[in-house]
């Protein structure tokens, strides 16, 4: 029986052709779609999953709370570890520290200790203790690394950086120079860390090399900053909440605490850690599950749309086959047996599209992995969750697109169906096909209409003045203990006019690289309850970015105690005008005492999620990390070229690497970029399958309605008229989802745009543009179909059957 059913069902297909081909377009691409954000949720979800205890691992923040607000830090103060093992940890198992460096100057040394090879290496590096392997479950490779890691001026590296720093093999004992500070001995290689995973290191340092490495003061309680992490291993059964609060009371009792600002602790799960974009991670890599939960959506809008491609397609063509049905009946067929025949056919349907879905998935994944940067692998047979999805999808879309026209067809009634009494208006022209036309292009239209909107507030991003002028200028990491070749090298880079001007800092004004610290004002004893974020930079940094004076003056490089701030700053301090402001003393930290000479109008120091932070400015040769240079853009290459020969000359052992500024910046809204062209592809492929659903139903409708259309030309219609005749019902289905998808699409976006301090408004003409495009592709759709059958000679027209 169950052959017979599939028999049948194969030969039904086989005779509607058209019919078979647009459902099976339709649904192939509408799974496919789903398949490759399937995919994707699954390998973002599985970050860090397999560590065997996951869910005892806990990230210990910083977390403060003061008149002006909330903060959590990631750092955690250089002493506090030491305190909280000197209790034997408190209770918690087991804990590490990891301090981490973004990216490093490598030189590979020969037997004689000179410079072999140089690399900068701009993977993630860390120094991290033995306990580091005891609590995560990365692979350790031949030799087990613990030991080496206890000992100073050891260092492991992944499989990968060996093999690039010692092409010649045997990497073990080979030394290397790390930042031209210290040295180190390679003492083990270690397989690379799983993609899916926020510790992406390259390579691991032992922690007893920091001292020599660092000039932060380690036993300093002022010292914050996000590289020195700790985490810990809780018993199990522990509660986090309870082992938070111990570890916050603990700290108060032994340390100084700031009457102005309540310091305590909170404990990270090491789940959130991938999906926690205001925290960040080691891999600089996060994605709110407010995005995964938003993919997952569009995956079912997709396939949601497709199946109501098929329905209407099928319950349109029931007509065509109601006296199959009839004889059927008349033949002794129960609505059971004709049910199981339509539903056979629906699951060959979606069988054949989930086949050509999978062939579409392995050709499209290179070019997803290559658009959101990831190392997706796609091996169904290999993957039984993936397998499991695939068998459900079909099954459920077969249940889903079947049952309705299953149970359409099954319900006719044989004398009817025989005597050719059931119509379209009776089967196909039911409100509930309506419904699902008006529902399907609801979802194309807020797909569209959030494409259009993200892409706007990209726009704004690029346009947005930033409070400085990042056109042109070049930025370049220095190489540690930098300082007394600056001015030199300053002077020989000007000696070429296509370098302008040129200035050193801490950071560019918008980076990643952000300096926070206590401090006083204006002679108090007591700390200011916030921060400041410290930014340190030469008396030609407001020239160079054209950063404006408010009041007062710029310092000079002489001016070691003259700080300027800004205007955040002022305002939040309670100074009524930038002049009040000139003359006042600020202390910095513990000990620096300067006078504000110049208050600086506002500029962003990173991305329009976050409020511009008050900010002092004072400089520091010591504290000098990068290069500013602008250029003339016209003569791009001359001026890189002469960039590099100048540092080569004063850095001969240092990596020369440079980037764009816009660039930098650019680089603050990758995510945002990559949900933009997802929506757009997402969206393209929505309005595809919406598209191929209304020509099918209006080819259906001009086929049923061949002979009206005959009389009507014989009548003298025009075909104008004709083409409006079979337009005009899907025309206002289309004007009712835009009714619909305008304020559904106004509130996800609304949402989506809480997570920017700095975002556009949203203004009507998107909504309009949307609806306008989306009724103007319908229409090209519709006619396409329409005047074909209006331009069909009347006397053929009349004599079909």
């Amino acid at each position: 029986m169950l052959k017979l059913y599939f028999l049948t069902a194969f030969r039904a297909l086989l005779r509607n052709k058209s019919y078979s081909l647009l459902n099976i377009a339709g649904l192939t691409l509408g799974i496919t779609c789903s398949i490759l954000l399937f995919l994707v949720i699954k390998y973002e979800l599985s970050y860090d999953t397999f560590h065997s205890k996951a869910d005892r691992i806990y990230r210990v923040t910083t977390y403060f709370k003061t008149e002006e607000g909330e903060q959590e830090h990631t750092g955690i103060r250089f002493p506090i570890p030491k305190l909280l093992r000197s209790n034997d940890n408190l209770g918690m198992e087991n804990t590490t520290i990891i301090y981490s460096e973004e990216t490093a100057q490598i030189n590979v040394l020969g037997q004689d200790n000179g410079v072999q090879r140089r690399f900068l290496e701009e993977k993630p590096i860390a120094f991290v203790e033995p306990q580091y392997f005891d609590i995560f479950d990365f692979e350790t490779g031949a030799i087990d690394p613990r030991p080496a890691l206890a000992e100073p001026n050891n260092v492991v590296l992944t499989q990968s950086v060996a093999d690039k720093y010692f092409p010649e093999g045997n990497a073990i004992g080979r030394l290397i120079k790390f930042n031209n500070i210290i040295t180190l001995k390679v003492s083990a290689v270690m397989p690379d860390p799983p993609s899916n995973s926020d510790f992406p290191f390259s390579m691991l340092i032992s922690y007893p090399s920091f001292r020599n490495y660092t000039k932060f003061e380690v036993d300093n309680y002022n010292m914050l900053t996000s590289n020195f992490q700790l985490f810990a291993l809780l018993p199990e059964g522990a509660s986090p909440a309870a082992k938070q609060a111990e570890i916050s009371s603990f700290v108060q009792r032994h340390r100084e605490q700031n009457k102005r600002v309540a310091e305590s602790f909170v404990l990270q799960p090491l789940s959130d850690i991938h999906f926690n974009p205001e925290l960040g991670n080691f891999g600089q890599r996060t994605i709110a599950k407010e995005i995964i939960w938003s993919m997952a959506l569009v995956g079912i809008f997709m396939v949601l749309v497709a199946c109501i491609n098929f329905v209407n397609l099928a319950t349109a063509q029931a007509v065509k086959r109601a006296k199959e049905v009839g004889v059927r009946k008349v033949l002794g067929s129960s609505k059971s047996q004709l049910v199981l025949q339509f539903i056979g056919e629906t699951f060959l349907i979606t069988l054949l599209a989930t086949l050509l879905s999978v062939i579409l998935t392995e050709l499209a994944l290179p070019y997803l992995n290559s658009l959101l940067e990831l190392k997706i692998t796609f091996t169904v047979l290999q993957d039984p969750v993936l397998l499991f999805f695939l068998v459900a999808e079909v099954l459920l879309v077969t249940l889903f697109a079947g049952i309705y026209p299953a149970m359409i067809l099954a319900n006719f009634q044989p004398i009817a169906a025989l005597k050719s009494r059931i119509n379209t208006q009776q089967v196909a022209g039911l409100p509930i096909r309506q419904a699902l036309v008006v529902l399907q292009f609801t979802i194309c239209q807020v797909l569209i209409i959030c494409t259009i909107l993200v892409n706007e507030q990209m726009d704004f991003f690029r346009t947005k003045s930033l409070g400085f002028n990042k056109d042109a200028v070049v930025t370049i990491l220095l190489p540690n203990q930098a300082g007394e070749k600056i001015q030199p090298l300053r002077d020989e880079l000007l000696s070429n006019p296509v370098v302008r001007q040129v200035s050193f800092s801490g950071a560019p004004p918008s980076s990643n690289f952000t300096w926070g610290s206590n401090f006083a004002y204006n002679n108090s004893s007591e700390d200011a309850t916030f921060e400041a974020n410290l930014k340190f930079a030469d008396e030609h940094y407001l020239n160079l970015y054209d950063i404006k004076l408010a009041a007062g003056r710029a310092y000079t490089n002489a001016d070691s105690a003259s700080v300027m701030i800004n205007e955040t700053m002022r305002r939040k301090l309670g100074i009524e005008s930038p002049a009040d402001a000139i003359g006042k003393t600020m202390r910095i930290g513990s000990d620096f005492k300067a006078t504000i000479v110049g208050v600086v109008e506002d500029f962003h120091q990173t991305s329009l999620h976050r409020p511009i932070d008050p900010i002092i400015l004072f400089t520091s040769k010591t504290e000098y990390l990068f290069l500013n240079a602008r250029v003339d853009i016209s003569q791009k290459q001359e001026a890189i070229a002469h960039l590099e020969k100048v540092w080569n000359m004063a850095y001969p052992d240092d990596v020369f690497s440079y980037e764009f500024l816009d660039e930098t910046v650019a680089n603050f809204y990758q995510e945002e970029a990559r949900q933009s062209k997802l929506f757009k592809v997402f969206s393209f492929i929505a309005i595809l399958i919406g598209c191929i659903g209304l020509y099918g139903l209006v080819a259906f409708m001009a086929t049923q309605r061949t002979k009206e259309v005959g009389i009507r030309k014989v009548m003298g219609a025009s075909v104008f008229s004709i083409a409006s005749l079979f337009s005009k019902e899907f025309i206002k289905l289309v004007l009712i989802a835009f009714i619909l998808a305008a304020p559904i699409a106004y509130y996800i976006f609304s949402l989506w745009l809480e997570d920017f301090t700095y975002r556009i408004s949203i203004g009507y003409w998107p909504f309009l543009l949307a609806g306008v495009a989306t009724l103007l592709i319908a229409l090209l759709t519709m006619s396409t179909k329409a005047i074909q059958a209006a331009l069909a000679n009347p006397v053929v027209s009349l004599k079909s059957e």
